[in-house]
């Protein structure tokens, strides 16, 4: 029978947790991803200074808060977002949560790579469609 490396069916061990350092470098390449730059560039020129620190200040604040308590849960218990869910939910049930997580991210695919092979189209002149394939190809 073959090893579950993934730890897909139960907690990973203590032993097995990846340390702060590399999960900071995994959440700041989130951060600072060119789809989450443009949004922040848009509304940044959209409203007043005060209006925009405010609405960061907030959303940071919600997202904060949030992230934290889903840490702090998966921290404690070692299991994953899908094992998280098929105790909340069931095992018929946890297919919602799995099925916006799967559908969220290949949008965030999606955007990344269009974010890449629509400025290097207009700055080449080369296909949009051949970027985005070999963007893709590159991502996967």
């Amino acid at each position: 029978m073959a090893t579950d490396n993934n730890y897909s069916l139960g907690p990973v061990p203590m032993a097995a947790r990846k340390g702060v350092l590399s999960l900071t470098m995994v959440m700041l390449g989130l951060t600072f991803f060119s789809a989450s730059m443009w949004t922040g560039g848009t509304l940044g020129t959209g409203l007043s200074f005060n209006d925009f620190f405010l609405a960061v200040l907030l959303g940071n604040l919600l997202l904060g808060i949030y992230t934290s308590v889903l840490g702090y849960i998966g921290a404690s218990s070692g299991l994953s977002t899908h094992l998280l869910a098929r105790f909340s939910f069931g095992a018929k049930g946890s297919w919602l949560p799995s099925l916006i997580l799967g559908g969220t991210q290949v949008g965030w695919f999606g955007v990344g790579v269009a974010m890449f092979a629509l400025p290097v189209q207009k700055a080449t002149g080369i296909d949009t469609n051949i970027l985005i394939a070999v963007a893709g190809l590159a991502m996967t």
